[in-house]
């Protein structure tokens, strides 16, 4: 997939009258393994976390190599973000340098190694990224441009009222 570049820093997102108009910003980030799942997804000015919350301790003891939670356990809980935070999300996106990772596969797991994968996507417009981040122990760091992604979305994620 060739290399995008985001717009300069002084480009302005296109102009909307409410979040829902901004085609051109989707966002995704996903993390599960056996005992968890997060997904974070913004689409069409909608905010979206979808989670397994283990109210019930179904997975202290889960020694099995196949998730706790079925799709029936997810929750998603929802939120149309303002002009401001998405136009937020556009400068996290061209400060934090995303664009200029050339991997798409990183961490560092050998072939047949298990991790847990750690997955970002970002569309804007014509523009495209995908990251698979390997976590296990011994991994390379996580680039901070990713880093940077997960938090700011982990951050809005946290202010969807439940």
């Amino acid at each position: 997939m060739p290399t995008a570049t985001p717009p300069e820093p002084q480009a302005s997102p296109p102009t909307a009258t409410t979040p829902q108009e901004d085609h051109r910003l989707y966002l995704r980030y996903l993390i599960s393994g056996e005992s968890f799942y997060s997904e974070i997804k913004l689409e069409q000015g909608i905010l979206y976390h979808t989670q397994f919350q283990d109210t019930d301790n179904r997975c202290a003891q889960w020694v099995k190599s196949s998730p706790c939670w079925t799709e029936d356990d997810l929750k998603t809980t929802s939120m149309a973000l303002s002009r401001e935070d998405i136009d937020n999300l556009y400068d996290v996106i061209g400060e934090s340098g995303i664009f200029d990772i050339q991997e798409t596969q990183l961490g560092g797991a050998k072939k047949g190694q298990r991790y847990y994968a750690q997955r970002l996507e970002i569309h804007m417009g014509e523009v495209e990224k995908h990251l698979i981040y390997q976590s296990f122990p011994g991994a390379t760091p996580k680039p901070e441009a990713f880093q940077r992604m997960e938090t700011a979305l982990q951050e809005y994620a946290r202010n969807i009222p439940q």
